[in-house]
């Protein structure tokens, strides 16, 4: 395995080596694991794995924003990919995003907010970005999804609009108003049809007042 050696390695109290890996290391297990699948190009600035007697349990991919509406400066990053297994043990989540914190936060220092998505799709409710304190920050085509949906991948079946969540790893003064919502329209609309596990994550938005909707 390629990152055996990393300096960045480090054990926790369970046994699962955290540690700066790279494709060869993970894509195994995004084959068999990850409804992405392998990665199949580069342009990644940094995986991370977990591993149980050198056998791959945990895979975070991080690479820049794919979104043009966020900063393509180095201070956003990404979170691709993130597959987690059983082998890796109970709250494997929180303890390798405590990891992913620490070594991002070290060695790329100009990184400021970490974004993710979270794909309803495919079963996924934001569960463990909310254990592990990421917030949503919804895009407008979230709050109202557009008439015509959000796409589709295979032409009948319509691609699920997802949850955009961040996390700040730094001070940004600027982080609010890049994922501000200019979309008015988009926001009274939500506020007629929010389920009510949308107006509990909404608590942390500062455009979303959810005073009286409860």
């Amino acid at each position: 395995m390629t990152a055996l050696f990393s300096i960045d390695a480090q054990v926790d109290s369970v046994g699962v080596e955290w540690s700066i890996g790279t494709d060869l290391d993970v894509n195994a297990l995004l084959d068999a694991e990850h409804y992405l699948g392998p990665l199949t190009s580069g342009g990644y600035e940094l995986i991370i794995i977990g591993s149980v007697e050198d056998h791959v349990v945990a895979a975070q991919v991080w690479r820049n924003p794919t979104s043009r509406h966020l900063p393509a400066d180095g201070s956003w990053l990404e979170l691709s990919r993130w597959c987690l297994t059983s082998e890796a043990g109970a709250n494997a989540g929180s303890r390798m995003h405590r990891y992913a914190v620490r070594t991002i936060t070290r060695r790329l220092p100009k990184v400021t907010t970490l974004v993710s998505y979270s794909d309803p799709g495919h079963g996924h409710t934001g569960a463990l970005y909310r254990a592990c304190n990421w917030v949503w920050r919804p895009t407008w085509q979230r709050l109202r999804p557009p008439p015509t949906g959000n796409g589709s991948w295979d032409g009948d079946r319509a691609e699920a609009i997802k949850d955009r969540w961040i996390f700040g790893t730094r001070h940004d003064a600027a982080r609010e108003q890049i994922v501000r919502i200019t979309d008015m329209a988009a926001i009274r609309y939500w506020r007629e049809h929010a389920t009510d596990h949308e107006i509990r994550w909404a608590r942390k938005h500062p455009q979303l007042d959810i005073e009286g909707i409860a």
